[in-house]
């Protein structure tokens, strides 16, 4: 059966009654000017009521309220659509404020403080349940984006730290050799412009990393950033720098876990965003 047919089929089916109503009422209606053009009053005036009642009756389910003849009435499907146009509203409304709450909870105290990833999940997880839980059907995916953020920024910060704190140390050794290389004074400027042009162009860091966790994967920009760093400073000048295993595993494992975001928290994570050092 053509979908068409099924849809016409469902709708007879549901609105006979409106129907059969509605046709009564048109054709007392018709009646209704037949006889006044005839000058017949009293039938016109009696049909004009059949047809007025059959209208009425043809609407009926669609009125919350009807008081009488008075006439009160109050359309069903009018209010109905007020009000989920209120609930649309609504959800904005509260989309909005949970946004801000989960937010400012997850900011507060961020460089300082108590605040723990545990309890700052829990209320993410509190309020967008409630939400679900109420039937609320609102889309917090975006939320759920910028705490992810939030979340790799403070765990990739530290290991960003430790493997910065490596390059430095081994910037600082191939200082020390150009000085032993070049002497006091300086008899090879030109040599050692070279040299050193080269030095600092080695960096081992990566600038604004809360921005960029927003829509890169910072942990594999740091990691591929430090290693640079490292081949540079043994290729040039003879410097060889370790990592912290743990620090260098750790990124390699947040770059994975980025590259499918949304994440899924772990115990484990969450004791990694913990760790401010």
């Amino acid at each position: 059966m053509p979908n068409w047919l099924k849809h016409l089929s469902r709708y007879l089916v549901k609105s006979w009654e409106r129907l059969l109503f509605g046709l009564v009422g048109a054709a007392c209606l018709v009646l209704t000017f037949y006889y006044l053009i005839s000058g017949n009053m009293a039938a016109g005036s009696a049909l004009f009521a059949m047809s007025f009642f059959s209208f009425f009756y043809s609407n009926l389910a669609r009125f919350k309220r009807f008081k009488g003849l008075g006439f009160e009435a109050e359309l069903w499907e009018d209010k109905q659509k007020e009000a989920a146009d209120l609930i649309d509203r609504l959800k904005g409304i509260v989309a909005a404020y949970t946004r801000e709450i989960v937010m400012g909870n997850v900011m507060r105290g961020r460089w300082g403080g108590n605040a723990s990833w545990e309890d700052r999940w829990a209320l993410f997880d509190e309020l967008t349940g409630k939400h679900t839980e109420l039937g609320q059907d609102i889309d917090f995916s975006q939320l759920k984006r910028d705490v992810d953020s939030a979340f790799i920024f403070d765990i990739c910060l530290p290991l960003s730290q430790s493997l910065s704190r490596v390059v430095d140390e081994g910037k600082r050794q191939a200082r020390e050799k150009l000085r032993n290389k070049y002497g006091s004074p300086i008899t090879d400027s030109d040599g050692y412009n070279a040299d050193l042009q080269v030095l600092n162009g080695i960096g081992g860091s990566l600038d604004n990393l809360f921005e960029r966790a927003k829509t890169e994967n910072i942990a594999r920009e740091i990691l591929d950033a430090a290693r640079n760093a490292q081949q540079k400073l043994a290729d040039a000048f003879a410097v060889q720098v370790a990592f912290e295993p743990e620090a260098a595993e750790r990124l390699e494992a947040m770059a994975e876990i980025v590259k499918q975001r949304p994440i899924s928290v772990t115990p484990e994570l969450t004791a990694w965003a913990n760790q401010k050092k």
